[in-house]
């Protein structure tokens, strides 16, 4: 079976080129009802797994490493052994084109950050979480190698252009931590750096005075010597201390309406990303190994430092709760991001 397209997912990767190629996929029609309950999330892979569906199901995210754990149960099988033999991984070149691509049908899962969930089911389209990729933002900003900016100084950045990807934690991070420290966020220019080749391309040619990043292209550019750290959310110290816990950033994504029709399809996608995550923690090397195989002429530590980062944001096993729910839509809400915050059954996948 095909995984992925792997050209177009190595050039989002390294930034070769000014964007990433992208597709999507026509979803087949909703199958009939499953003859076997999907394992709860988590638990041990059965010598023989049944199918729960033979449907062809394909998840649609960004070519950012946030979105490895999906990857690394497509190339290991992990989707099979759940009871779900044809789930595809197809990369879109940026978050609101995902959104978009799972809005029309074109896939039927997307990798995205919870607001988008939520601001989908306000405008009248519902979209549920059905498992947590990131309990935390997987964000950081960086700024050039040659900057007289002082590292965490927010207040230096008055009068500045940030490189953002908008729509996602990339764009809600430096937004979040300006307005705390009493920056009127209209003394700030944001400028689109949608994908990892721009934000790389954007911080070497001094179009911008700061990249809030999605790996890899943060570290990326500081192993290429054109960036340093500026605020790195990413390390647990700066999560303890500036962010509120236990959060919900990302999550795989699907219409409500084809979540509820399909609660065992629901939970075997639950059983094999938990997997992924749970293997990917205790083995980081086997995401940095689905990178270096799309990438193989990439410097390794660009994915070894990306992956090492992204540990401290990916979820450990994939649940998603109330707590968590919670307080991200309190902040969300605080910060005009969403309107008002919804009901978790709203936005969550459910099998109750």
């Amino acid at each position: 079976m095909k995984l992925w397209n792997r050209i177009p997912i190595a050039v989002a990767l390294v930034g070769l080129l000014s964007g990433a190629c992208g597709g999507t996929a026509t979803p087949s029609a909703s199958p009939a009802a499953p003859s076997a309950a999907a394992s709860a999330a988590g638990s041990a892979t059965p010598s023989k797994p049944a199918v729960i569906s033979e449907q062809k199901l394909v998840i649609g995210a960004s070519g950012s490493l946030t979105w490895l754990p999906m990857r690394v149960a497509v190339d290991q099988g992990y989707f099979k052994d759940a009871g779900l033999p044809n789930v595809s991984f197809t990369l879109i070149d940026s978050a609101p084109a995902a959104a978009n691509a799972l809005a029309a049908g074109d896939v039927q899962f997307a990798g995205l950050a919870f607001e988008r969930a939520v601001l989908s089911t306000i405008g009248g389209k519902g979209v549920q979480c059905i498992v947590s990729i990131q309990d935390t933002p997987p964000s950081s900003v960086v700024i050039p190698a040659n900057s007289s900016i002082k590292p965490g100084d927010w207040a230096a950045l008055k009068g500045k252009t940030i490189g953002v990807v908008q729509g996602g934690w990339a764009e809600i991070v430096p937004k979040y931590f300006l307005q705390k420290n009493k920056i009127d966020l209209n003394d700030v220019k944001f400028t689109s750096t949608p994908n990892t080749a721009a934000q790389v391309a954007a911080i070497k040619s001094g179009q911008v005075d700061a990249v809030s990043g999605i790996e890899p292209s943060q570290r990326q550019a500081i192993i290429e010597g054109s960036a340093k750290m500026f605020y790195d959310l990413e390390d647990p110290a700066n999560i303890q201390k500036d962010w509120p816990t236990p959060f919900q950033a990302t999550c795989l994504q699907a219409k409500a309406d084809f979540a509820k029709a399909n609660p065992q399809i629901m939970t075997a996608m639950q059983t094999a990303i938990a997997r992924a995550l749970k293997e990917i923690h205790a083995n980081p090397d086997i995401a940095v190994n689905v990178a270096v195989k799309d990438s193989p002429k990439t410097d390794k530590r660009i994915f070894q430092d990306s992956v090492k980062a992204l540990l401290n944001a990916w979820s450990k096993d994939g649940s998603l709760s109330e707590a968590a729910i919670t307080n991200v839509s309190k902040l969300l809400v605080d910060y005009k991001i969403i309107p008002k915050a919804l009901p978790y059954s709203d936005v969550v996948f459910t099998a109750k």
